[in-house]
C-alpha cells in the first residue's frame, strides 16, 4: 500500500522553499552545464561546390548540419504520436527558421572531396524555446505521467560461456553495454527506469523467483512489485568475429526483446535489432556492436512504448474513489469544484454519501494513478489530502481538515449528491 500526502503551503513556506533551492554559483554552473549537455547535438552537413565557391559551400553545409541538429532535438522532445500530429507546426514554425533555436555551434571537422564540401558540427540547441512553442501549441502535455520501465536484458559476448544477468538463480556479475545504451536514451525521453544501479532489488525480500533466466511470469511479478508500468525482457549477444581485412574483423551483435504491460501481462510488441562494426580489438569490437544494436533497439522500444502509452492515456476510465475523513463533507464539496476544473475530468458521480465517507465514480481520461499524480500537485487552503490504495481503476482519498473551516450551506450539500 502506498500513501502520499499533499499538504497546503502558506506563502511564506513557498518563499522559504524557493530560497533553499538557490545554491552557490558552483551549483548554478553545474545546472547550466547539464542544460547545455541536454541540448547538445552532433550532426553532419554536406553541400555541392559550385563555381569553385568553397566559402558558400561550407556555409550551406554548416546550415544543413544545424538544420539536422534541430531536427534531432525535436525527435528527443516529442513522442512519435506528438510528431505525427504536429508536422505542419514543426515545418512551418520551427524548421523554417532553425537558426533561432541554435545557441552556439562549432565545426568539429571539414573535408572536400568529389565536388562536395562536408562538415561535422557540434551545436547547443535551445530546447527550452522548443518546448515552449510546443507547449503553447498544446502538443506537450506537462501533466502526462511518463511510464516506468523495468529492463531484464541478459547479455553475452562471443568469448563467454554463459550470459550475464542480475536476477534469477546463480547470476553472474552483471555489466551490460546494451542496458547502459538503452538507459541513456530512455532518460533523455523522460522514461522512469526501475531496478538500476549497484543496489539491485532483493528478490528474496520481494518473494520473487525465476524458474529460468527469461521466465516471463517471474519477471512480471518483479515488475509489479517494483511498480513498473512496462517490462522489457530479452537477450543481447555479440557473435564471434567473421570477415577480416588485415587486423580488422567484423563484429555482429543481435538483440531480441519483448515488451509487456506489467499490470495485465498484455504483450506490447517485439523488438529485434542487429548491427555490425569493424574493429582490430576483440572486446572493443564486440562492445561497439552491442552499443550500436542497443541504440537501434532503444529507438524501436521508445516508439512502441510511446504509442502504447499515449493511446492508454487517452482512454476514458471510471475511477472508483472512496472518500474518507472525520469531518470530510466541506472538503469533499470543495474538491468536487476543483475536479470540475481539471483537464480530463468528464463527470463526477456520487454513488453513496454518508456521515464520514462517500463513494464516488470519477470519469477521467486516464487511469487512477495519473489522476492521483495530478491531485498531488494541487494545494488547498482549508484541507490537505492523503491518497492511498491506488490501483489503475480505484483509489482512496482521506481529508485532513484544518481548523476554523467555514460551514457548508444546505444547498451545497444537496449538490454533492448529483453529477455536476
Amino acid at each position: 500500500m502506498t500513501r502520499r500526502m499533499v499538504r497546503g503551503l502558506t506563502g511564506l513556506m513557498v518563499v522559504v522553499f524557493l530560497s533553499l533551492a538557490v545554491f552557490t554559483n558552483g551549483f548554478a554552473n553545474q545546472d547550466n552545464q547539464k542544460v547545455e549537455e541536454r541540448g547538445k547535438q552532433i550532426a553532419l552537413g554536406k553541400q555541392s561546390i559550385t563555381d569553385e565557391n568553397l566559402s558558400r559551400a561550407k556555409k550551406r553545409a554548416v546550415d544543413n548540419a544545424l538544420y539536422a541538429s534541430v531536427e534531432q532535438a525535436i525527435l528527443e522532445i516529442l513522442s512519435p504520436p506528438e510528431i505525427a500530429g504536429s508536422l505542419d507546426l514543426i515545418y512551418d514554425q520551427v524548421l523554417a527558421d532553425t537558426q533561432r533555436y541554435v545557441k552556439t555551434f562549432k565545426v568539429l571537422g571539414e573535408a572536400e572531396t568529389q565536388g562536395q564540401y562536408m562538415v561535422a558540427v557540434e551545436a547547443v540547441i535551445n530546447t527550452d524555446s522548443l518546448e515552449e512553442i510546443f507547449n503553447r501549441a498544446g502538443i506537450l502535455n506537462r501533466n502526462k505521467k511518463n511510464p516506468s520501465v523495468l529492463m531484464l536484458i541478459s547479455e553475452q559476448s562471443y568469448n563467454e560461456v554463459l550470459s550475464r544477468y542480475w536476477w534469477g538463480k546463480n547470476p553472474l556479475p552483471y555489466a551490460s553495454v546494451t542496458e547502459d545504451t538503452i538507459v541513456d536514451l530512455f532518460k533523455k525521453k523522460g522514461f522512469i527506469l526501475m531496478g538500476l544501479g549497484p543496489d539491485r532489488p532483493n528478490l528474496g525480500a520481494l518473494d520473487v523467483s525465476f524458474d529460468f533466466v527469461h521466465d516471463t511470469m517471474g519477471a512480471l511479478k518483479l515488475a509489479r512489485e517494483l511498480k513498473a508500468d512496462v517490462l522489457v525482457m530479452g537477450r543481447a549477444r555479440a557473435e564471434e568475429p567473421s570477415n577480416h581485412m588485415g587486423e580488422e574483423r567484423s563484429y555482429r551483435a543481435d538483440i531480441d526483446l519483448e515488451l509487456f504491460f506489467s499490470e495485465t501481462g498484455e504483450p506490447m510488441g517485439i523488438v529485434k535489432e542487429s548491427a555490425v562494426v569493424k574493429s582490430d580489438t576483440g572486446k572493443e569490437g564486440a562492445d561497439q556492436a552491442l552499443a550500436r544494436a542497443g541504440t537501434l533497439a532503444a529507438e524501436s522500444l521508445a516508439t512502441k512504448i510511446d504509442n502504447f502509452w499515449s493511446a492508454r492515456q487517452q482512454t476514458v476510465h471510471t475511477i472508483e474513489t472512496r472518500v474518507e475523513g472525520s469531518d470530510y463533507l466541506s472538503s469533499f464539496i470543495m474538491l468536487r469544484k476543483v475536479l470540475g476544473d481539471m483537464p480530463g475530468i468528464q463527470d463526477i458521480k456520487t454513488r453513496e454519501l454518508g456521515s464520514n465517507r462517500a463513494m464516488v465514480d470519477i470519469v477521467f481520461k486516464g487511469n487512477a494513478a495519473t489522476l492521483a499524480d495530478l491531485l498531488m500537485l494541487k494545494t488547498f487552503d482549508s484541507f490537505s489530502i492523503e491518497i492511498s490504495e491506488v490501483t489503475q481503476a480505484s483509489m482512496t482519498i482521506r481529508f485532513i481538515t484544518k481548523n476554523d473551516v467555514a460551514p457548508v450551506s444546505d444547498s451545497e450539500i444537496k449538490k454533492a449528491y448529483i453529477s455536476e
